[in-house]
Protein backbone atom coordinates (compact mmCIF):
# COMPACT_ATOMS: atom_id res chain seq x y z
CA UNK A 1 0.00 0.00 0.00
CA UNK A 2 2.72 2.74 1.14
CA UNK A 3 4.57 1.92 -2.14
CA UNK A 4 1.49 2.28 -4.37
CA UNK A 5 1.20 5.70 -2.48
CA UNK A 6 4.64 6.73 -3.39
CA UNK A 7 4.45 5.62 -6.77
CA UNK A 8 1.34 8.01 -7.16
CA UNK A 9 2.72 10.93 -5.71
CA UNK A 10 6.06 10.52 -7.83
CA UNK A 11 3.22 10.85 -11.01
CA UNK A 12 1.79 13.43 -9.30
CA UNK A 13 4.85 15.65 -9.18
CA UNK A 14 6.33 14.23 -11.92
CA UNK A 15 3.26 15.75 -13.71
CA UNK A 16 3.40 18.98 -11.78
CA UNK A 17 6.90 19.74 -13.07
CA UNK A 18 5.80 18.88 -16.97
CA UNK A 19 2.85 21.33 -16.89
CA UNK A 20 4.85 24.03 -14.99
CA UNK A 21 7.56 23.58 -17.65
CA UNK A 22 4.96 23.90 -20.37
CA UNK A 23 2.73 26.96 -18.87
CA UNK A 24 5.91 29.11 -17.47
CA UNK A 25 7.58 28.88 -21.29
CA UNK A 26 3.82 30.29 -22.48
CA UNK A 27 3.13 33.13 -19.53
CA UNK A 28 6.84 34.46 -20.48
CA UNK A 29 6.30 34.33 -24.09
CA UNK A 30 3.10 35.99 -23.95
CA UNK A 31 4.51 38.88 -21.14
CA UNK A 32 7.37 39.22 -24.19
CA UNK A 33 5.03 39.83 -26.47
CA UNK A 34 2.79 42.12 -24.44
CA UNK A 35 6.50 44.34 -24.07
CA UNK A 36 6.63 44.68 -27.89
CA UNK A 37 3.39 45.48 -28.54
CA UNK A 38 3.18 48.35 -25.59
CA UNK A 39 6.44 48.94 -24.94
CA UNK A 40 8.48 52.43 -25.87
CA UNK A 41 10.97 52.03 -28.31
CA UNK A 42 14.26 53.87 -27.83
CA UNK A 43 18.13 53.94 -28.73
CA UNK A 44 20.64 52.58 -26.46
CA UNK A 45 24.38 51.55 -26.39
CA UNK A 46 25.41 48.27 -24.64
CA UNK A 47 27.50 49.68 -21.58
CA UNK A 48 28.53 46.14 -19.63
CA UNK A 49 27.93 42.58 -20.57
CA UNK A 50 28.47 39.72 -17.54
CA UNK A 51 29.35 36.68 -17.83
CA UNK A 52 25.82 34.72 -17.20
CA UNK A 53 25.08 31.72 -16.29
CA UNK A 54 23.84 28.67 -18.17
CA UNK A 55 19.61 28.54 -17.85
CA UNK A 56 18.35 25.84 -19.70
CA UNK A 57 18.97 24.02 -22.62
CA UNK A 58 16.95 23.00 -25.98
CA UNK A 59 18.56 19.93 -27.50
CA UNK A 60 22.54 20.67 -27.50
CA UNK A 61 22.03 24.41 -27.73
CA UNK A 62 22.75 26.26 -24.50
CA UNK A 63 20.66 29.50 -23.33
CA UNK A 64 22.28 31.66 -21.38
CA UNK A 65 21.27 34.48 -18.66
CA UNK A 66 23.33 37.63 -18.72
CA UNK A 67 23.47 40.65 -17.32
CA UNK A 68 23.59 43.81 -19.47
CA UNK A 69 23.98 46.98 -18.51
CA UNK A 70 22.28 49.51 -21.26
CA UNK A 71 22.13 52.96 -21.56
CA UNK A 72 19.22 54.46 -23.57
CA UNK A 73 17.60 57.61 -24.25
CA UNK A 74 14.18 57.39 -22.52
CA UNK A 75 11.44 60.15 -23.93
CA UNK A 76 11.79 61.19 -20.32
CA UNK A 77 15.99 61.72 -20.63
CA UNK A 78 19.54 59.17 -20.71
CA UNK A 79 18.97 56.74 -17.76
CA UNK A 80 20.91 53.64 -17.42
CA UNK A 81 19.43 49.89 -16.86
CA UNK A 82 20.08 46.61 -15.42
CA UNK A 83 19.14 43.39 -17.14
CA UNK A 84 19.43 40.18 -17.46
CA UNK A 85 18.99 39.54 -20.98
CA UNK A 86 18.35 35.54 -22.30
CA UNK A 87 20.24 34.47 -25.23
CA UNK A 88 21.11 31.40 -26.80
CA UNK A 89 24.67 30.36 -27.21
CA UNK A 90 25.01 31.01 -31.22
CA UNK A 91 24.07 35.18 -30.23
CA UNK A 92 26.42 35.55 -27.42
CA UNK A 93 28.88 37.35 -29.55
CA UNK A 94 26.37 40.19 -30.71
CA UNK A 95 26.42 41.04 -27.11
CA UNK A 96 30.35 43.40 -27.01
CA UNK A 97 30.03 46.91 -24.48
CA UNK A 98 29.98 49.70 -26.35
CA UNK A 99 27.05 48.60 -29.46
CA UNK A 100 24.99 50.42 -30.26
CA UNK A 101 21.77 49.00 -29.88
CA UNK A 102 17.65 49.20 -30.73
CA UNK A 103 15.60 48.12 -26.99
CA UNK A 104 12.14 48.19 -26.14
CA UNK A 105 11.39 49.01 -22.75
CA UNK A 106 8.61 49.11 -20.51
CA UNK A 107 7.75 52.50 -18.40
CA UNK A 108 6.38 51.22 -15.98
CA UNK A 109 9.23 48.46 -15.11
CA UNK A 110 12.12 49.54 -16.20
CA UNK A 111 14.31 46.54 -15.98
CA UNK A 112 12.15 44.82 -18.48
CA UNK A 113 13.33 45.27 -22.10
CA UNK A 114 13.69 43.42 -25.27
CA UNK A 115 16.72 44.29 -27.50
CA UNK A 116 15.05 44.31 -31.07
CA UNK A 117 18.51 45.13 -32.90
CA UNK A 118 22.34 44.92 -32.44
CA UNK A 119 24.93 47.23 -33.82
CA UNK A 120 28.65 46.36 -34.48
CA UNK A 121 31.73 48.56 -35.72
CA UNK A 122 30.73 48.63 -39.12
CA UNK A 123 27.38 49.92 -38.75
CA UNK A 124 25.51 47.61 -39.68
CA UNK A 125 22.75 46.62 -37.78
CA UNK A 126 21.97 42.47 -36.90
CA UNK A 127 17.81 42.41 -36.16
CA UNK A 128 17.12 40.42 -32.82
CA UNK A 129 15.19 39.31 -30.33
CA UNK A 130 16.62 39.42 -26.88
CA UNK A 131 14.73 39.86 -23.90
CA UNK A 132 14.43 39.65 -20.13
CA UNK A 133 11.24 37.68 -20.29
CA UNK A 134 11.82 35.47 -23.27
CA UNK A 135 13.65 35.32 -26.49
CA UNK A 136 12.55 34.23 -30.12
CA UNK A 137 15.67 33.87 -32.45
Amino acid sequence: MLEFIGLVVLMGMILWLVILLLVEGKVAEAKHDQLRASGTKVTGTILAVGAGRVSSRQGSLQIYTRPVTLKVALPTGETQLEADIVVPEMLQSLLIAGAPCEVIVDPAKPGQVCITAIGNAFGVSTPVDLGTLYSRW
